[in-house]
Formats: structure tokens, C-alpha cells, sequence
């Protein structure tokens, strides 16, 4: 499988456009990487169907597929996510004492892609997150992703969780979402870490497409009288992040 995988990555890079050249035949292949062409043949058919390469029918040709400049676009972008929103969480943990998080969407799971640790904490939890995936049902920052997705995304990825046994209740979570979008936040109360409350708020591109969201978590019981400031705090931050990003408030 390895061996297979290798092949299949070595066979990928060779079809990068470079010099001109786009397109390569089975021939071309099969020479250049010094893999049989029964192999390329195989390797091509498994390409093909999950869209990274396609053949053109013309020439009989191969070349990168859509798929593929997908992830690539997609790794881009959250590299621009994260270099935009870095300063503003340091920004935001500085301001609020208080360890920050920033989350993207990966299928039906959100993943912590970074986090800035507060250096002067009030109170001590684990911030080893970074890397961290939940269900897009659970925890703030994943619901407020879940939330403004376009409504035909959120049924499949609401749909696919219940498909898991995660979501019980479709319409008590897509009444939660809604509300959610309404206010433009998202509380959620020890699902991430036992006793905290963690706030989060959107993050939107210049397409106005949801692409991330910027939370941070509090400790219940001796952080309360804190919530509402630290909820307009964030909500500042994924504002000024968004807008960073070129994203133009809709009025």
C-alpha cells in the first residue's frame, strides 16, 4: 500500500505544470518515473475517479484535476486565515487574559488550527488543543461554522451526523444554528472542557463564505460577570479578522 501510495504522489508531482507542458501520455509517464505502463494505466484509473487527474479526450492526454487545485486553494487559504488572524489573537489574548483559538471546518469536524496561549492566565486548564476535532455539532466554534454555511452544505453535514450517532435531534440543533447566525455568536457550556464557557464568532472571506471562527473559553464560575464584554470583544475580533481578509460588512 505504501509502495502504491508513493507511486501515486511521485505520479501526481510529475503531472504539476512546469516549462509549458500541462498534458502527459501514459508513455511519457511510464518512461519518465521508470514505472511500468500497465502500472501508470492503474495509477491514472484511481486518479481519474476521485477527480485528481483528468484525461483529456482529444489528445488521450493526462493533467492535473480540479480536485487536486482544490486542496492546494483550500491549504492557501487557510494559510491566509491563519497569517491574517495571528496578530489579532495575540491581540485578543492579551486583552482578555485568556487563552484564544482559532478553528476551520473539515468535513463534518471543526479542527483548532491555531492557538495563542495567554501568558499572564487567571485560570489554569489545559491548552494543549491545537490540532483538536470535534463533531460541527459540538462546542461554539464549530457551531458557529455549522451556522453560516449555505443551508444546502449544513442538511448534508447535519444529515451525515446523524448518519454517525452524533446529532440525536435535527430539529433542536437547527433551532440552536439559527439563533446562532441571528446573534451572530455562540455559547456553548462544557462541551470542549468540563466548567468552561467558550464564545465564538464567524470568520468570512471576501466572498462573504464563512471560512473559520475565533473563540476562546472562560471559566464558568469565576469569569461570569465577565461574558457579555468578552462576548462583544470577540465578536470585534472576527470582525476586524474578516475584514482583513477583505470581507465587506453587509448592512
Amino acid at each position: 500500500m505504501a509502495g502504491v501510495i508513493h507511486k501515486s504522489m511521485t505520479l501526481l508531482a510529475l503531472l504539476k505544470p512546469k516549462d509549458g507542458k500541462e498534458e502527459w501520455s501514459t508513455t511519457e509517464i511510464s518512461r519518465e518515473l521508470n514505472i511500468p505502463i500497465q502500472t501508470v494505466h492503474r495509477l491514472l484509473n484511481c486518479l481519474c475517479e476521485v477527480g485528481f487527474a483528468v484525461q483529456n479526450r482529444e489528445t488521450r492526454k493526462f493533467r492535473l484535476g480540479f480536485k487536486i487545485m482544490e486542496l492546494g486553494l483550500s491549504v492557501r487559504e487557510n494559510r491566509a486565515v491563519r497569517s491574517a488572524s495571528l496578530p489579532f489573537l495575540i491581540k485578543l489574548s492579551n486583552e482578555t487574559k485568556e487563552s484564544v483559538y482559532l478553528s476551520i471546518a473539515e468535513g463534518s469536524e471543526g479542527v483548532i488550527i491555531d492557538c495563542v496561549n495567554s501568558l499572564s492566565p487567571i485560570y489554569n486548564f489545559n491548552t494543549d488543543v491545537e490540532g483538536k476535532r470535534l463533531p460541527l455539532s459540538v462546542d461554539a466554534a464549530n457551531k458557529v461554522i455549522l451556522a453560516n454555511v449555505n443551508l444546502s452544505l449544513r442538511d448534508k453535514i447535519i444529515t451525515e451526523l446523524i448518519n454517525q450517532n452524533v446529532v440525536k435531534d435535527r430539529n433542536n440543533l437547527e433551532t440552536e444554528l439559527r439563533t446562532i447566525k441571528n446573534y451572530g455568536f455562540a455559547l456553548s457550556y462544557g462541551e470542549k472542557i468540563v466548567r468552561m464557557t467558550s464564545i465564538a464568532a464567524p470568520i468570512f472571506s471576501w466572498e462573504d463564505t464563512v471560512v473559520a471562527a475565533v473563540s476562546m473559553s472562560i471559566d464558568t464560575e469565576h469569569r461570569r460577570e465577565d461574558l457579555n464584554r468578552f462576548i462583544d470583544t470577540i465578536i470585534n475580533y472576527s470582525k476586524a479578522i474578516s475584514e482583513e481578509l477583505g470581507w465587506i460588512v453587509r448592512v
